[in-house]
């Protein structure tokens, strides 16, 4: 009798894996039964999401679910398992949040689909334009965009009264203040990451400079590039910055705002919702403006952020994918997401009239003015390359040597266009 039922349960066996077995209600087909399952990375830790996805999950009415998935916080760690799983064509990923320099590279890989007819033109109804060429590559559309962020300049009212309107009067304050016995710090991004790129492109570009020419087959490092590395390695050596200048991120960077460490910031517009949640007594005494002039006389250039919501090419559901995707985006949920601690910049030009929006950022003028003249980071397949030279060529701030390492940067950079070289 053993014999017999061990010889059944061997046939069974063989029969599921050969996939003979037709699906009941406990053996799910292709690992799914029932209700499609919508799988989303990136953004789905933001504070907030929760709701959005709850909404989006009863709009949806059993058609699909959408299932969140965390990824790392930041953006180059989110990147490689992003190419590593696509590289892989792993159809268990549908909606990808994606940073918006990733459009061209996962483009041109073919990893993402494009969007065209009424998917186009649903994905651009009322964006801001800024945000739609992120998620735009050879003049094609790759992606919905999310949101979008430039940074600002934020600052402790109770310390300095009046923004300042250039870098050296935002340096003359907090010398004085740093005298004063006060709170002196400015607060920037300069951990070996993304943000960090993000940081040293606002000043470069503030400055009328770039890293690589429009089409992005030639480096443009020069004078310019040098003035941004003195002002960087300055910044870090003359005792106005925080002592953890070279691991500061984002959270870190707020936190030195919040402590009482900083008296300014240059942080994206999230920093209010945050700090609202965070803590009322400090949020009731942030200033902000539009960040500060590099170069005296000349309107300084925010380097563009934000998300966009690409449809990988593996979706087994690309078409409900797609659905999804716009579900989390709709005006409704842009305007949940900006008031969340969450912060996220809409990029529905609607949501910036919305009474709510306009009351949680009395500071949106700001924003749409920095918009209207922000910078992309350069639009290339290769902008991680890019990236990854300039990051590493300039850790730790203090180690700049501005005319030694604007010659690294050209050399590095060049030989990355020119597919030589290899990656620090």
């Amino acid at each position: 009798m053993r014999a017999r039922t061990t010889r059944r349960i061997r046939k069974l066996t063989a029969l599921i894996g050969t996939g003979v077995i037709a699906c009941g209600t406990l053996v799910a087909c292709g690992g799914e039964s029932g209700t499609p399952t919508i799988n989303v990375y990136g953004s789905t830790s933001d504070a907030g999401f929760d709701k959005i996805l709850n909404d989006c999950n009863k709009d949806a009415a059993g058609k699909y679910k959408i299932v969140p998935n965390l990824i790392p916080s930041d953006a180059d760690s989110q990147r490689e398992q992003f190419v590593r799983r696509l590289a892989a064509h792993d159809d268990g990923m549908d909606v990808l949040g994606m940073d918006v320099t990733w459009t061209a590279e996962f483009a041109e890989a073919g990893w993402i689909r494009e969007l065209t007819g009424a998917k186009k033109e649903a994905a651009s109804a009322g964006v801001l334009q800024p945000p739609l060429d992120t998620a735009t590559w050879k003049d094609k559309l790759y992606a919905i965009p999310r949101s979008t962020n430039v940074q600002l300049l934020w600052y402790r009212k109770s310390l300095v009264p009046t923004a300042p309107k250039t870098w050296d009067d935002v340096i003359a304050d907090s010398k004085k203040l740093k005298s004063e016995g006060k709170p002196y710090v400015i607060g920037i991004t300069a951990a070996q990451y993304e943000g960090y790129v993000v940081g040293f492109n606002t000043i470069l570009s503030s400055l009328g400079g770039t890293l690589v020419n429009d089409t992005s087959t030639k480096v443009t490092v020069d004078d310019k590039t040098v003035k941004a590395l003195s002002i960087l390695h300055d910044l870090a050596t003359d005792g106005l910055a925080s002592k953890s200048l070279s691991n500061s991120q984002e959270p870190e960077v707020f936190a030195q705002l919040q402590n009482g460490e900083a008296a300014f910031i240059m942080n994206w517009p999230y920093v209010q919702s945050a700090m609202n949640a965070a803590d009322k007594k400090v949020a009731a005494d942030l200033g902000v403006s539009r960040l500060p002039e590099f170069a005296p006389g000349e309107q300084s250039r925010a380097t563009l952020g934000g998300l966009n919501y690409a449809i990988s090419k593996y979706s087994k559901h690309p078409d409900l994918a797609f659905d999804a995707a716009m579900c989390l985006r709709d005006e409704k949920h842009q305007l949940d997401g900006a008031l969340s601690p969450a912060g996220n910049v809409p990029v529905l030009e609607s949501v910036f009239q919305k009474p709510e929006f306009q009351k949680a950022y009395p500071f949106y003028p700001d924003i749409l003015a920095e918009l209207k003249t922000a910078v992309p980071r350069p639009v290339t397949p290769l902008y991680q390359n890019i990236s990854t030279i300039v990051s590493t060529t300039l850790s730790p701030p203090a180690s700049i040597d501005p005319e030694k390492t604007a010659d690294k940067l050209k050399s590095s950079i060049q030989d990355a266009i020119d597919g030589k070289g290899i990656l620090p």
